[in-house]
This record gives C-alpha cells, sequence and structure tokens, in this order.
C-alpha cells in the first residue's frame, strides 16, 4: 500500500528527472566522451614510449656483436664488454626517465647461459644494498630458467617483489636461438606515477596484464575489475565494455615484451559530472520522497503491523517449529487468515509426528530385515566345531585362521550398533575374506585391491563390497576350471564414490546387463544371489534410488559390479540426516 502511494506521488517527479537526464547525456555527454577518449589514447601512448625503453635495450644488444660473443663464450668478460653492454642499455637515457625525473627501470642485469652476468644501476648503490639486489636477481634468474626450460622462441616472464617488478626475456640471435637473457628491474611506483591521472576519475582503474591475463599492477577507484570484456585487445580504439556488472569506456593497448594495459573508466562519468552541478535539484526530489514515504509511513504502519506478524510466524512454520499459532485478529479478513493458518500448523504437525515417523520406523525395520538375512549366526557354531576338530587333529594352523575368521566376525562385521562402516574397514573385511580363501583355493585364485587417496575415512553400508566380492568368488570364479582373478578398486566419480569389483570367471547365462533384482533359477538352488540383491536394496534405502548396483557380465569372460553412493561423511545435519559431501 505504501509503496503505491508513494509511487503515484512521485511518478512526475521521476518522469522530469528521466527527461532531465536523457537531454543531458544526449547533448553534452558526446563531447565530454571524446574528450574522454583522446585522454585514455594519449594516457597509454605516454607509458608505451616510456617502456619501450626495454625493447631498445634488447635490440641494442642482439645488435652488439660483441655482446653476442660475450654471451655464446667467444669474449670473456673483460673491460671493453662491460662498457659495450653500458652503451647498449643507456639507462640514464631520455626515454626511461618518468614523472619527475625518475627512471621506469633502475637495474639491468645480462645474464649467460652459465650463470654469470654483468649489471647496471641507475643509482649508484652501497655494497649491502648490491648484495642484497643480486641475490634477488639470481632467484629470479633461477626461476626464469625453469619456465624457459624446453620452450624456444621469444617469450618474457613477469615477477614481483615489493614495489618492483622484474621482467625477464630471452637474447636471440640471428638464427631465433637463445645466446643468453635480460632481467630488468621496472620501478612500479614511477608506472603509478605516470598513471596517476586515472585517479581522478571516479570508479576508474587500470591494469598492466601479461598475453596470459595474468595482472601484474593495478589501480582500482572502487573494487578491482571483473569479467574479461576489459581484456579485449582486438579494439584498437576506446570502446565500450564491461567490466564486472558496470559498463565503462575501455581502452587496451599492447605495451612490449608481452605485456599489456586496460584502462577504463565509468561510461556513465559524463553524466555524473553534470548531475554534481545540480546537487540542488537532486537534494530537491530526494526531500520531497522522504516526506512522501513519512507520511504514508505514518498511515500503513497499523495496517501493516498484523501482516509483520503473519510473516513471522511463517518463518517459524518455514524453520519447521509447526507449534507456532497466530492470535485472533478483529478485522475478518485477518481473522480468516489466523484461523486458516493455524489449521494448517495443526495438521502438519499431526503428519510428521504420526505419519513421517512411522514411514521411518518402516524403513528402519526393512533396513534391519535385509542385514539380519546377512547375519547367519549359526556359521559361527560351525566354524567353532570346525576350529576344534583341527586342533585335535593337530592342525594348529588351520585351527588359528578358523578361530581368527570367527572372532572377526563376531566381534566386528555384524556387530548390532552399526549400519555403516568406514571404508577403511570394509576393505579389511574384504581383503580378510579373499585370504581365506586364497587359503582354500591356493595359487589358482589371485586378487588386488585399489582405493583412490583420501576416500578411506567415508562411510559405506556394512558389509556391501565383501557381498559382492563373495559373490564373484562362488559364482563366478568356483565354477570355472583354472586360476581366476578378482579386481577391487574404489575412486570418485564426480561428488560420489564408485566401487567396482571385477572378475574373471564364468559370467552370467545371458551377457550384457543384468537387471536386479536377480530372480534365483535351479542353478542357484546352492547358491542363491540374495548378497547382490540385499546389497542394492541396502543402499538405495540408505541413500535414494539414483544410488544403488549396475551389472555387466559376459558369459566365459566374467563380471563387473558397479556400487554407485554418495560421499558420506558419516556425520549428522541439523535435520538429523547424513551430511553428504
Amino acid at each position: 500500500m505504501m509503496e503505491i502511494n508513494v509511487g503515484i506521488a512521485l511518478v512526475s517527479f521521476l518522469l522530469c528527472g528521466v527527461l532531465f537526464a536523457f537531454s543531458v547525456r544526449f547533448f553534452v555527454g558526446k563531447y565530454i566522451n571524446y574528450d574522454l577518449d583522446f585522454f585514455l589514447t594519449e594516457t597509454g601512448g605516454n607509458l608505451e614510449k616510456r617502456l619501450e625503453y626495454m625493447t631498445d635495450t634488447v635490440n641494442e644488444i642482439r645488435s652488439s656483436g660483441l655482446l653476442m660473443d660475450y654471451l655464446e663464450g667467444r669474449t670473456p668478460d673483460t673491460e671493453e664488454v662491460r662498457n659495450a653492454f653500458l652503451d647498449a642499455a643507456d639507462i640514464n637515457d631520455t626515454p626511461n626517465h618518468g614523472e619527475n625525473g625518475r627512471p621506469i627501470v633502475d637495474r639491468i642485469y645480462l645474464f649467460r647461459r652459465q650463470g654469470d652476468y654483468l649489471p647496471v644501476f641507475y643509482y649508484a648503490l652501497v655494497p649491502g644494498d648490491e648484495e642484497e639486489s643480486n641475490r634477488i636477481v639470481e632467484k629470479i634468474w633461477a626461476e626464469y630458467r625453469i619456465a624457459r626450460r624446453d620452450r624456444a622462441g621469444f617469450e618474457a616472464c613477469f615477477y614481483r617483489d615489493g614495489d618492483r617488478l622484474f621482467l625477464a626475456c630471452p637474447v636471440l640471435d640471428e638464427g631465433m636461438e637463445e645466446r643468453g637473457s635480460l632481467v630488468f628491474s621496472v620501478n612500479l611506483e614511477t608506472v603509478d606515477m605516470i598513471m596517476e591521472q586515472i585517479g581522478k576519475y571516479e570508479g576508474a582503474f587500470w591494469v598492466l596484464y601479461t598475453e596470459e591475463g595474468k595482472m601484474i599492477e593495478s589501480f582500482s577507484e572502487g573494487t578491482e575489475p571483473a569479467g574479461e570484456d576489459w581484456k579485449n585487445i582486438s579494439h584498437a580504439a576506446p570502446y565500450i565494455g564491461r567490466a564486472g556488472t558496470e559498463e565503462y569506456r575501455l581502452y587496451n593497448k599492447d605495451l612490449c615484451l608481452n605485456l599489456r594495459m586496460a584502462v577504463g573508466i565509468p561510461e556513465n562519468h559524463a553524466v555524473r559530472a553534470l548531475y554534481d552541478s545540480i546537487a540542488v535539484y537532486g537534494a530537491g526530489i530526494i526531500l520531497v520522497m522522504l516526506m512522501g514515504i513519512f507520511s504514508f509511513g505514518i498511515f500503513t504502519v497499523k495496517m501493516t503491523r498484523p501482516i509483520e506478524e503473519v510473516n513471522r510466524k511463517m518463518k517459524l512454520a518455514r524453520q519447521r517449529d509447526f507449534s507456532a499459532k497466530l492470535p485472533d485478529y478483529d478485522s475478518r479478513e485477518f481473522h480468516e487468515i489466523s484461523r486458516g493458518f493455524n489449521q494448517m500448523t495443526k495438521e502438519i504437525d499431526h503428519l510428521i509426528n504420526e505419519v513421517y515417523e512411522k514411514q521411518i520406523l518402516v524403513k528402519e525395520m526393512e533396513l534391519k530385515l535385509l542385514q539380519t538375512q546377512m547375519n547367519p549366526h549359526f556359521m559361527f557354531n560351525v566354524l567353532n566345531a570346525l576350529g576344534l576338530q583341527a586342533k585335535i587333529d593337530g592342525n594348529e594352523e588351520l585351527s588359528r585362521k578358523i578361530s581368527t575368521f570367527s572372532q572377526l566376525i563376531q566381534a566386528k562385521i555384524y556387530r548390532s550398533d552399526t549400519e555403516k562402516v568406514q571404508i577403511r574397514q570394509e576393505m579389511e573385511y574384504v581383503k580378510y575374506y579373499l585370504e581365506i580363501q586364497n587359503f582354500r583355493y591356493g595359487d589358482s585364485l589371485t586378487y588386488s585391491t585399489r582405493i583412490e587417496e583420501g576416500l578411506e575415512e567415508y562411510y559405506i553400508p556394512k558389509l556391501c563390497i565383501q557381498l559382492v566380492v563373495e559373490n564373484a568368488v562362488v559364482h563366478g570364479l568356483e565354477p570355472k576350471t583354472g586360476n581366476g582373478s578378482v579386481w577391487v578398486k574404489i575412486e570418485r566419480k564426480d561428488q560420489n564414490i564408485q566401487i567396482t569389483v571385477k572378475d574373471d570367471g564364468v559370467g552370467f547365462e545371458t551377457g550384457g546387463e543384468v537387471a536386479l533384482p536377480i530372480q534365483a533359477t535351479e542353478a542357484d538352488r546352492l547358491h542363491n544371489r540374495v548378497g547382490l540383491n540385499n546389497a542394492d536394496s541396502i543402499i538405495k534405502l540408505m541413500y535414494g534410488k539414483e544410488y544403488g548396483i549396475h551389472i555387466f557380465s559376459m558369459k566365459n569372460e566374467g563380471t563387473e559390479v558397479t556400487m554407485l553412493l554418495p560421499a558420506d561423511t558419516g556425520e549428522e545435519g541439523r535435520d538429523g540426516t547424513e551430511r553428504i559431501v
């Protein structure tokens, strides 16, 4: 209500403001934009002219026969060579001077491939400072050599150290073979002084970056430029583009040695500049708007108070607090809303407390029933009897293996206090089962397991891998004549965990995809496949129908069983459900 009333009262003011802004932008803005384009190109050209000193230095060294001989090892480090390097670098040359006479490049190092070098400095350094500078440059050159390994052609690399930018580039001979390298120390404070005029424009930015898009130095009045539009080097003149969500007048320029520059001034700068001169007009509009909002606010606050209370109660309901109730109102409309809301929360509370909880209990009973099917307690008595008989017969090793296996089943695998175990624990069960089978089959059974690093601590349903491995041995390898193998692999699959159990046994009678649940046949009367069916049912009950088991088999070639599970950390969220990452 308040919004409608304020809108009606202020629509005329807004229309006048739009008309005024359009006239200012159309008639005056184009002249200001022309001045901005000229400023951008001049600023970029000024920085390019200063930085061309480095390109000229590279070319001077390449054209010096004495220095190229020195780099190729045909000339030793002599005074003549040093003088030739000083002349080629000419660090005191006019193009190297920035604003206030400060240099763009204040140190240059010419390296041979063996690691020795010739330095030249714009400022005289005391011995301690010179040693520290040499140490930093030697470290940068070592990193540069690693980056240049197995690369050819000209390519510059950039490194930052405080307020300095180090640029390393190769020195190539006429055959484009690298004979040495140069390291320039660029004083970024001088660059900032050259570009400081950009800071006079509110919201403007400038960026130095490499051809690969790596940002080296930047200035921004506000937030850093976002997006990729401001890197568009295909425009030869200033253009309109985006830096993040804002439109800018942008200008990109290739400088030298794989270095680029981008400058941006907000597109609406002209309009904003003109609007500063009419601040009184804008203040009047704001004052009128505030007065209107205040007047209508007093009138509507009593009308909207019940709505705010309804909103608060609905937020409590969204947080599953269905005990929230609305009071009875005198207004007929709000009285009906209150009664409907209270009836709704009462019914939802009933559904959750009775119907939903009953469904949870049913699922838990189904889960316990499935795991009970895989919990043959009679096996314990059989194993104990076999162990005792082996001990009586004097076979201590067999007795010990049977006793240990029985204890492992009773103490770990069939504990009733947990439905899930860590992958690490489950793989211990799998390896123990395969070792027992290896004891049975000897060298005719081989197996291997592989777990992707970092997955051992995630949780999975208890026995799900061991049951599939047991199925591979019993149904795949046992009927096979000759040697057999089982492979277990656990790896990530997008945000889930994929477990693959593969054997080279006899496979299923029907090749290809095998649908679940598997129906028992006459051939399965001794060993049914309830393990695969139950494992698939447990996974679906715990995590949902999108997870489970997938089987692919080829007759007389083997079977591959793939289980897809979520990455379960074993923790519980606030709502009592398992936390999946």
